[in-house]
């Protein structure tokens, strides 16, 4: 009975419950840690650059490979995780280790966050890249004096397009094996199949969307298995000239197409693990994750935000693998097609949580793609995230991004505006809760004690409220003063120890330019201050502006020793802050007066730094976040002004103070769009709980609709929508295994909420009982 009951599911049932019953929960092999390519003396004289890719080499011909069943796109990545690390064959001399370590780099400082051009590939296959290079490798060496570091990189760019073709070729050999192997014909026939795409694509130019899912894939598994956490871009922008042209040709069904597509989605999941035994947590160290920089200043930042407890379950399904459909052409015009709706259907039948997915809107975009999102929404995803096209392209045109690529917009990993295939991505915090805190405690931690910022003076002294408002915008300041700094001193030092070439291959003006996207190869070197924390504080200023300077009925001095004590013994203080002061997200003009001048000086303070210091050849922009790290960085500061305890989660993102947003959704979209957002185009999002009861039936589907396109129309930058039950998911701590499908949003990513830690779970469950 039960292989009848599998004979009549369709295919894409059967990759689902392959996805749920089998990929999810099988612990997953790691792969790299103990290779290495350092085995003779020739291998080891070769420049760092080219024995990164004879690493990519390496790792194409001997990771491992698999068929799944039923999939109609092949290939698989190696394990990584953000949360857990990744891993890769030694290619780096103990001195070139123990240097890159002055400047905060090691061989695992690989960003990731940047879309490969994806178009380029499709469109020129390896080949034609190879090609490319070939030509600029003969232009080099006509030149008097060739650069050697040029024809370094170039051959380590050949070096890696060839390890693709490599490892496309033991995929052909595999279909081969497994097309012998079966009895069943229908499934021999897809297998040879895929064996010739695998033997054409990413090699040579797609033909059909099959060629150009099946090469894309491949690509990115050679992107993902080398270090490089790339996402996806807008794949129904780049896959749609092939379905356009299948359809019309005769060659493509609708439905054969929904298969197709839906087999390649369902690749994207399969490193996801839900069972928190499962993780391994010793892949990865803190240092492997920063970005460079003066080490001091990460050791007095980074704290404690891979701490296993906090960290790991938020962290361990994120591959940094975003999408993002729909939107505008680069000429204007309104982007959707019939791809758009395809994968956002089969996003949603999969229930998946990699890809992250995301729609843009703009002004004209269908109701019909409103009507879509809204009832993915409903249906309790968390995704897709709802971006602002209003807001976002003319933030890039005035900070100098073309019109016609700020059109191209697409995102990172998380959410993070940027250019696909033009962009070298970096950001840093702006974390002002802490800041407020460093303030009133002089430049010390409350929770660590050590010294981590100036000190500017005994805050009890200040007379006025503008006064302290400005030792704020001080601190505010040097802060960002020391970030350019930092990144403009040590940001190409990244190069030496942890280069991309297989990844600046596919990156535009990267091989016209002879440089690898880490030391101005790209086209635009963006780089984001994002503000943290910034509901708790602008509810702590409230609190200091109103009751310390405003009605003069707590001290400065009473609030410190408040704080200090973690408002034990100030519980009557601690309830007249929490219910007494306003709070930003209620459209309540005394707090959400605050944020505008906030985001505003912000804004300006950054501009004088760049103005004084310079920014070199970075695009500086701004934003508003957290990630889906509220709780490790609340886990890092004391106590707050706000009523917050010490240790606490701060708020996600740009979203209200968690069980402050009292008057609604509408009030608290009103509140984030009081702002001037342009200058944050790179992304402040609202993350929003609904009541379920609200949206049920076809009147609640118009009020989820009118929902997101009121964000749209006030001026939203992004927007997350979640409508879990508080019931649903305290069932799913008591019985993990009746819901492993369950889904919430974690500030940048979407996770099943059983693979979460405790903690994580019930800050989810208190925040979901006190929505609207």
């Amino acid at each position: 009975m039960r292989q009848e009951a599998e004979n009549r599911m369709t295919r894409m049932e059967k990759i689902k419950k392959r996805l749920f019953e089998v990929e999810y929960v099988t612990k997953k092999e790691w792969w790299g840690q103990n290779e290495t390519i350092l085995t003779c003396e020739s291998v080891t004289k070769e420049p760092l650059v080219v024995r990164k890719a004879l690493g990519v080499e390496h790792t194409m011909r001997y990771m491992p490979i698999e068929i799944k069943p039923d999939e109609l796109i092949v290939g698989i990545a190696t394990m990584a995780a953000t949360g857990l690390g990744h891993e890769f064959p030694d290619y780096a001399l103990p001195e070139e280790k123990e240097e890159a370590l002055k400047s905060s780099f090691t061989v695992k400082s690989v960003w990731g966050h940047h879309p490969a051009n994806y178009e380029t590939v499709l469109r020129k296959g390896c080949a034609g890249i190879r090609r490319d290079i070939e030509e600029k490798v003969r232009e080099e060496c006509r030149k008097e004096t060739p650069d050697q570091g040029r024809l370094d990189l170039y051959r380590a760019m050949e070096i890696s397009l060839n390890a693709v073709k490599t490892l496309a070729d033991r995929y052909v050999r595999l279909c081969a094996e497994a097309a012998r192997g079966t009895r069943d014909e229908t499934r021999r026939a897809e297998l040879l199949e895929i064996a010739r795409i695998c033997a054409r694509v990413p090699e040579n130019p797609a033909e059909t969307l099959h060629e150009a899912l099946q090469g894309m894939f491949l690509f990115f598994c050679a992107l993902h298995s080398t270090l490089e956490w790339t996402p996806i871009g807008r794949p129904d922008q780049y896959f749609y000239p092939y379905y356009a042209r299948d359809i019309r040709e005769g060659r493509l069904t609708e439905a054969r197409a929904e298969e197709l597509i839906g087999s390649w989605l369902a690749k994207f999941s399969e490193r996801v693990q839900i069972l928190p035994e499962n993780f391994e947590t010793d892949h990865v160290q803190a240092i492997d994750q920063i970005d460079g920089g003066d080490p001091a200043e990460q050791a007095a930042t980074f704290f404690l935000e891979n701490d296993a407890a906090y960290n790991y379950g938020t962290s361990a399904n994120n591959f940094l693998l975003n999408m993002i459909l729909g939107g505008l052409t680069r000429d204007g015009a309104d982007a959707t097609n019939a791809l758009t709706y395809i994968i956002l259907r089969q996003w949603s039948f999969l229930e998946a949580i990699m890809p992250v997915a995301s729609v843009r809107f703009h002004k004209d975009s269908p109701r019909e793609l409103y009507d879509l999102c809204a009832e993915i929404l409903r249906r309790g995803s968390g995704e897709p995230a709802i971006y602002n096209d209003e807001v976002i392209v003319p933030g890039l045109v005035r900070n100098g991004v073309p019109i016609e690529d700020a059109r191209d917009y697409s995102n990172d990993g998380c959410w993070e505006v940027l250019i696909p295939g033009k962009t070298n991505f970096q950001f840093a915090y702006i974390k002002v809760l802490q800041i407020l805190e460093y303030m009133l405690f002089r430049g010390h931690s409350l929770l660590r004690g050590a010294k981590e910022a100036p000190d500017l003076g005994d805050p009890c002294e200040i007379p006025s409220f503008e006064a302290f408002y400005s030792m704020f915008l001080r601190h505010v300041e040097l802060r960002i003063e020391e970030i350019i700094r930092n990144k403009l001193k040590y940001y190409k030092d990244r190069y030496k120890i942890a280069p991309s070439p297989l990844l600046s291959s596919v990156m535009d003006d990267c091989v016209e330019r002879g440089l690898d996207l880490t030391v101005d190869g790209a086209r635009y070197n963006m780089y984001a201050l994002m503000v943290s924390e910034f509901s708790n504080f602008v509810d702590s200023l409230a609190v200091i502006k109103k009751l310390v300077y405003e009605e003069r009925s707590l001290s400065m001095g009473e609030l410190i020793e408040a704080l200090r004590c973690n408002f034990q013994g100030y519980e009557t203080l601690r309830e007249k802050v929490v219910n007494r002061v306003p709070k930003f997200g209620n459209d309540e003009p005394y707090a959400d007066g605050l944020a505008c001048r906030v985001l505003r000086d912000i804004e300006q303070a950054s501009r004088r730094v760049q103005a004084r210091v310079g920014h070199g050849n970075l695009v500086i922009g701004l934003g508003v976040a957290t990630f889906e790290t509220y709780m490790s960085i609340g886990y890092n500061i004391g106590a707050s002004a706000n009523g917050r305890l010490a240790r606490e989660s701060v708020a996600s993102n740009f979203s209200p103070t968690l069980g402050m947003d009292l008057a609604g959704p509408t009030a608290a979209i009103q509140s984030i769009c009081a702002p001037d957002l342009l200058p944050y185009y790179h992304g402040c999002p609202l993350d929003l709980q609904i009541n379920a009861n609200e949206i049920e039936g076809q009147a609640g589907l118009a009020r989820m609709a009118g929902l997101i396109r009121s964000f749209i129309d006030l001026g939203g930058v992004i927007l997350t929508l979640t409508t879990v039950h508080a019931e649903e998911m305290e069932d799913a701590q008591r019985h993990p295994e009746r819901h492993r499908s369950l889904r919430v949003r974690m500030g940048g990513l979407s996770a099943y909420f059983v693979a979460l830690s405790r903690e994580h779970q019930d800050v989810l469950i208190h925040k979901v009982k006190h929505s609207l």
